[in-house]
């Protein structure tokens, strides 16, 4: 009897994932021509965060700025408790599995530009996030391009004083 294919892989799913400090996962969308509410409507999802261009919005440091492109957000961050990239993308791409059509039509009939982002810190300065190819099949059915900014810091007794 044959065992499962995924009985070979190397990263079981850990929500500790010793290397990293934090992970989210993104699907980043700007719209272009269209409003935010427009992508929302199609979508049927609300964002965790969006402008749309000429908006006020506020900055960390408490003054207002305008806003320069729209853009809207679905984020895991603050939804998901794991440091294993692979929950944060189950996460979204659970959000999104009733949105395929909307988003090919997003994608082929508007100026739209659209990704999935995966902010990654690394705990010790090594390490590096691990893709299963369920997560990876998803994304190629939903046409969605994945990119990984790995953020490392030294140890804290390694900075200089």
């Amino acid at each position: 009897m044959k065992r499962p294919l995924s009985a070979s892989r190397r990263t079981p799913i850990n929500h500790s994932y010793g290397t990293c400090d934090r992970t989210c996962a993104k699907l980043l969308i700007y719209p272009s021509e269209l409003k935010h509410e427009d992508i929302t409507a199609s979508l049927g999802l609300e964002p965790t965060e969006a402008h749309n261009n000429g908006d006020e919005i506020p900055t960390i440091r408490g003054t207002m700025r305008v806003a320069k492109v729209t853009f809207w957000l679905l984020s895991s961050e603050n939804y998901v408790v794991s440091k294993d990239v692979r929950a944060h993308l189950d996460w979204l791409l659970e959000r999104l599995s009733n949105s395929h059509d909307a988003l090919r039509d997003l994608q082929q009939t508007h100026e739209v530009k659209m990704s999935v982002d995966c902010p990654w810190w690394s705990r010790g300065g090594h390490g590096g996030p691990a893709l299963w190819p369920e997560q990876m099949r998803q994304l190629a059915e939903l046409n969605l391009e994945c990119s990984f900014e790995v953020q490392f810091y030294p140890d804290d007794d390694e900075t200089d004083d």
